[in-house]
């Protein structure tokens, strides 16, 4: 027959079960807390980078286009975005990305200024409004331009 062990060694080893404390758990999560903190910033700016991407590629694709059109009919379009209404703007993509719904930015495109449409287009990437997500926003760059002469600007400084 075995003795059973004196009540304190009982007492002993309900104390120690596996597991972490509260403590433990709390400075751990204030840990991840801290690193997400600090990631939140750099995600933000390589989303907002990726975006200005887009817009700068479909201007591109725009342009293209447009010196198609001109290769054929000897004279650039104008277009505005249409703004999610069916039939408008087929000829040219007038928005950024996959869907209108999923783009940064609505396209346009006017006669460059003191110029016709015979000689030079201007091609702009509105970021977010109506037609797009309207809940992006650049505000360091703004709008982004492109004509079919080269040039290339923005309203803010180092967008290109």
């Amino acid at each position: 027959m075995t003795p059973f062990p004196p009540p304190f060694l009982l007492i002993r080893r309900l104390h120690r079960q596996p597991g972490f404390t509260l403590t433990e758990l709390m400075a751990a999560l204030l840990v991840v807390m801290v690193l997400a903190g600090l990631s939140w910033s750099s995600y933000q700016h390589a989303v907002l980078k990726a975006r200005r991407a887009e817009g700068r590629a479909a201007l591109l694709q725009v342009l293209l286009q447009q010196e198609r059109q001109f290769a054929y009919q000897q004279r650039y379009q104008a277009f505005e975005p249409a703004q999610g209404v069916p039939g408008e703007s087929d000829d040219f993509k007038w928005y950024s990305g996959g869907t209108p719904q999923t783009s940064a930015y609505a396209l346009s495109a006017r006669a460059c200024d003191g110029a016709s449409l015979d000689s030079c287009v201007l091609v702009t990437a509105t970021p977010g409004g109506p037609g797009v997500h309207a809940g992006f926003s650049d505000s360091a760059c703004g709008r982004l331009h492109a004509d079919s002469r080269g040039g290339r600007s923005a309203d803010g400084p180092d967008c290109w």
